[in-house]
């Protein structure tokens, strides 16, 4: 069965293409009549406007791109969500991928983002990839980066203050009298990693906390490397009083490594951890955490965006960097004597 084209719309209600085109866009003075006309025409015909075409001609498609690091980090999900929400509400559709930090993956996917024509770009980094990177800002795509740094990349930015959040998780447990803290970390290759992991050192060395090299441990931002990251810490002949974990993913394996050794939490060890806190509504004793503002972080990487997307003037690239807050609940305590 033929398809339906602009060319036979046009036709069949008796008017120009260039009249069907300013109902399709809403553009330009159309009679009420004949709206109505080439409206009905439609229907009857059940034209279908062809969504490349519209735009490969307009270089416009209502879509942005949102490429994170990982689908199965509740933080990135709800991270997600709350960009989502601001999108939809500005008549954009989101698109979104994730390189599980791979920087092969997170080429293919920019790749994929410059085929899809996106308008804009909200990216969490790998930390590589800056030609590619560059590519999509040359191709005029607004990009605002978000959570993680890349060298070499001028574009707008929106991070934690990653640093002064690991130094007060350290300094809170040294408050409490805690002196032997174990620190899981992620890869140092990626900002947050190097960053968190900097200022929980620059924190133990102030303070003078144990220096021992052996509490401080890989967790890869993965879960099952941070599992096997807290038994090593679990079973030196001197144990850790406390032990602070540098994002969700890794704090998932340290309570289940913690929960399998059957020590109790803060009783026989202080845990806290850096991330967002609705992913530990339901964990017992609740966590105390270095919390990250979702909903700041979302809003205004969206309004942004909104901003690169409207306006006509360009604008210096926006440097924001969010301080973190300590969140004190139940899952730290004096050491045991």
């Amino acid at each position: 069965m033929k398809k339906t084209t602009i060319v036979d719309v046009a036709k069949s209600a008796g008017v120009s293409i260039g009249t069907v085109s300013k109902v399709l866009n809403n553009k330009d003075y159309v009679s009420v009549e004949v709206k109505k006309k080439v409206q009905d025409t439609i229907e009857r015909l059940n034209y279908q406007v062809n969504a490349n075409a519209r735009s490969l001609k307009a270089l416009k498609t209502n879509k942005i791109g949102v490429i994170v690091s990982d689908i199965s980090n509740i933080y990135m999900m709800s991270l997600a969500k709350v960009i989502e929400d601001r999108v939809r509400s500005m008549n954009y559709h989101m698109l979104i991928m994730s390189h599980n930090e791979d920087v092969t993956t997170e080429r293919e996917v920019l790749q994929l983002i410059l085929e899809q024509r996106v308008d804009a770009l909200i990216l969490v980094p790998t930390g590589g990839n800056v030609d590619m990177i560059q590519s999509v800002i040359n191709n005029k795509i607004p990009v605002v980066i978000v959570d993680r740094k890349v060298d070499g990349i001028t574009s707008d930015i929106i991070v934690d203050d990653n640093y002064y959040g690991s130094y007060e998780a350290v300094s809170y447990l040294h408050s409490l009298g805690h002196r032997r803290i174990g620190v899981i970390h992620g890869t140092e290759n990626i900002s947050i990693g190097k960053e968190r992991l900097e200022g929980a050192l620059a924190a133990i060395d102030k303070l003078e906390c144990s220096k021992d090299k052996s509490l401080i441990v890989a967790g890869k931002f993965k879960a099952d490397e941070a599992y096997k990251a807290t038994i090593e810490l679990l079973l030196l002949p001197e144990r850790p009083t406390a032990i602070y974990c540098c994002n969700n993913t890794m704090t998932v394996g340290m309570l289940k490594a913690i929960q399998e050794q059957g020590l109790k939490i803060p009783e026989e060890i202080s845990v806290i951890a850096f991330g967002d806190s609705t992913q530990w509504e339901l964990v017992q004793p609740p966590l105390t955490l270095i919390t990250q503002s979702l909903l700041r972080i979302g809003v205004e990487a969206a309004a942004i965006l909104k901003n690169r997307l409207i306006m006509t003037e360009s604008f210096e690239p926006k440097q924001i960097v969010i301080r973190p807050e300590l969140l004190i609940r139940g899952s730290c305590s004096r050491p045991q004597q």
